[in-house]
């Protein structure tokens, strides 16, 4: 890991209210790794969070999603792209929402056993993205409106793709989305930079999710799917960073309920002042409190046998 990442990394933590949002933070998901709920079911809690993960990162994107739909179809074994997809804009969402939860599944199964003491090695930082990338757009090119050469690879002059559940919109409105995004040699910076904090072990946890997140969302690397991209990311990397051990925390729930100041949060981040850059960093670790609180929610639904609920 290059020292002048980790350093740039630290100071992010000492920006105005970062400390205490990530303290915060820490004891939400401390109080649901404890949580009676996951001492011996802590598999089904984890496969009902990526049904309540896919269902809550898909709103942002302009789609409602139902969590009983997507929990019947997982159940019935009819996960993969439905036939017709591309056809009614039902279809369409109903796909989306099956791409977003193959990649929770794929997130978890590189989450190791609770409690364990090891995990699974980690793929290269640009597999990995490639890997979750093809998860969310495999339907697309299946569907014939994505070419299939833009799956799971990053653009280079293309711009992204914006309007319509099968192009998500773009997370920002009138920010980082209302200029082009960079292209060829600052487009290759910028992603190597995200990939150099996805392996920058024994940094501030916090700030490593904010930054890994907000980079992707705003800086679009592949053509499509990125705001769901970021999001599937964070969520892993706040399991492997330590900053949320369990894996049953739902992130996402945040920016479901509260998709304008997610936007609002993300163009902060995007303008590059450390108040902006704070501002995110604080709205991220909301974003892990309101889902260790959602965690909760699945872990007692869980042991009761009531996913429902």
């Amino acid at each position: 890991m290059s020292t002048d990442v980790a350093a740039a990394l630290d100071s992010l933590a000492h920006l105005d209210g970062v400390a205490e949002a990530a303290d915060r933070a820490r004891e939400a998901t401390t109080r649901l790794r404890w949580h009676e709920g996951l001492r011996r079911r802590w598999r089904e809690a984890r496969a009902e969070a990526a049904v309540r993960s896919a269902v809550a990162t898909v709103a942002p994107e302009g789609v409602r999603a139902d969590a009983a739909r997507l929990r019947g179809l997982v159940a019935a074994g009819e996960t993969a792209q439905p036939a017709g997809a591309g056809a009614s804009a039902g279809g369409a969402e109903e796909a989306l929402v099956l791409a977003a939860w193959r990649a929770q599944v794929h997130v978890g199964q590189m989450l190791g056993e609770l409690g364990g003491r090891g995990r699974p090695p980690l793929v290269p930082s640009g597999e990995l993205l490639a890997g979750l990338h093809r998860d969310l757009t495999a339907h697309l090119a299946g569907a014939g409106v994505l070419p299939p050469d833009a799956v799971g690879r990053p653009r280079t002059v293309d711009q992204p793709r914006e309007g319509g559940p099968l192009d998500p919109p773009a997370t920002l409105r009138g920010g980082a989305s209302a200029t082009p995004a960079p292209v060829g040699a600052e487009l290759r910076a910028r992603t190597a930079a995200v990939l150099a904090v996805l392996a920058a072990d024994d940094t501030p946890a916090l700030v490593r999710v904010g930054v890994v997140h907000g980079e992707i969302a705003t800086l679009r690397p592949f053509v499509t799917a990125n705001g769901l991209l970021a999001r599937a990311v964070a969520r892993l990397l706040a399991v492997r960073s330590g900053l949320e051990p369990t894996g049953v925390a739902v992130l996402d729930a945040h920016a479901a309920a509260r998709p304008g100041a997610y936007r609002e949060a993300l163009a902060a981040y995007a303008g590059g002042t450390p108040a902006g850059v704070a501002h995110w960093l604080r709205f991220q670790a909301e974003s892990v409190v309101t889902g260790a609180e959602e965690g909760a929610r699945v872990a007692t639904a869980v042991r009761a046998g009531r996913v429902d609920l």
